[in-house]
């Protein structure tokens, strides 16, 4: 067998980074808090309303929400409509008063809905008993104006003699702040793995943190929501061009997609949030513990790496909740469904949106919400087959 002999320069290479991580372990520690669950990023979403919310209470119960957003678009892509299917299911038993604010155009009580839903400037209301679990179900509609900004994706429609193009743009990249500084290489494996795990397994962020040794910088940063995008581009005739893409993530923030044809194109796009995968994989081994033991890893990048997976998990569970969950801690889903719709003409006299809209409005948006529910139920048995 060879013996290896180490070279006065490994030596000495050795010696700097025994000195280092010992002149660091002499420095006074501080603890930073590592981004999740909260606080968000950004303000919306969940999206408000122009009013403020009555007080609410749940004794001793917990709200789980999943909402399907359906986002009309016209032929450039712009998003025109918006209707929000919202179910909550409350768990435990007592009584329950809340509201849940957004630029709210009108609200029903949807299938399988267990009460009734009140409808005021800017919110939905609930209120009533549950007996042990109950659901509570609503079709709402939405200005579309006020939150457009707040989607997860932009569109954009563009035509070339008989080539059309669709290009869906992340639109989740929001700043956040990082921090550099010397912490121990196991310490931040360890971080790096519990993030991994409730990244993999859908689970929301555990608050957590690293202990630094000695100075502590923070550096501006920014990061987007990863984003799981299924859908298709069709013209009348023509075979639909059908795509599947993740947008985040370590990957390119947008993707383009063209169609060739005449007549006007038509667009189904589901978004949902997607875990980090790409930025949470241990370079060579089955968990960043062993990665560090197989592989020199500096801390700097480590660290780096932390920070990056975290901001975006955070972001993520941001656009979980496009209208808020009444529970704070409770388990909230979200997909959206994009889908063109025919324009419609404008309205004669230009309405008042501060207060819900006039007459024509209300219709236009309930039309194309009508339409965008049959379309949405088409999108998803096919993303699903």
């Amino acid at each position: 067998m060879r013996r290896l002999v180490p070279t006065g320069a490994s030596l000495a290479a050795a010696a700097l980074v025994l000195g280092g991580t010992a002149a660091a372990a002499r420095q006074p520690t501080q603890q930073i808090v590592l981004p999740g669950p909260v606080p968000y990023p950004t303000v919306s979403p969940p999206v408000t309303g122009n009013v403020a919310l009555p007080r609410s209470y749940l004794l001793r119960l917990g709200i789980a929400s999943a909402q399907r957003v359906l986002v009309g678009v016209d032929g450039t892509g712009r998003a025109v409509a918006l209707h929000v299917q919202q179910r909550l299911v409350v768990s435990g038993k007592g009584d329950y008063q809340f509201a849940i604010g957004g630029p709210v155009v009108d609200v029903r009580a949807a299938p399988g809905s267990e009460s009734e839903p009140g409808l005021r400037t800017d919110q939905v209301l609930w209120a009533g008993f549950s007996p042990g679990r109950k659901v509570l179900a609503a079709d709402i509609t939405l200005r579309a104006a006020p939150v457009a900004r707040y989607l997860p994706v932009r569109l954009h429609i563009g035509r070339d003699g008989d080539r059309v193009t669709l290009t869906v743009v992340n639109a989740t990249r929001a700043p956040g702040v990082a921090y550099t500084g010397f912490a121990r290489t196991a310490d931040l494996a360890t971080l790096l793995d519990s993030t991994r795990r409730a990244s993999l397994s859908g689970s929301r962020l555990q608050a957590a943190f690293a202990t630094f040794s000695g100075t502590v910088h923070a550096r501006k940063t920014a990061a987007e929501a990863p984003l799981r995008v299924v859908g298709e581009l069709s013209l009348p005739g023509g075979r639909p061009v059908r795509f599947a893409r993740t947008l985040g993530d370590g990957a390119p923030l947008s993707l383009t997609v063209r169609a060739h044809g005449t007549g006007e194109p038509k667009v189904l796009l589901r978004v949902s949030p997607a875990p980090v995968v790409r930025l949470l994989r241990p370079p060579g081994a089955a968990t960043w513990t062993a990665a560090v033991l197989k592989h020199s890893l500096p801390p700097a990048f480590l660290l780096r790496r932390l920070f990056e997976s975290r901001l975006r998990l955070v972001r993520a569970d941001q656009y979980q909740s496009f209208l808020a969950d009444p529970d704070a801690d409770g388990v909230s889903r979200s997909v959206y469904v994009y889908a063109t719709v025919k324009a419609a003409p404008a309205p004669v006299a230009e309405a008042d949106t501060s207060t819900g809209g006039g007459n024509d409005i209300l219709v236009i948006v309930l039309v194309a919400a009508v339409s965008l529910v049959a379309a949405a139920g088409g999108i998803v048995v096919w993303a699903h087959s």
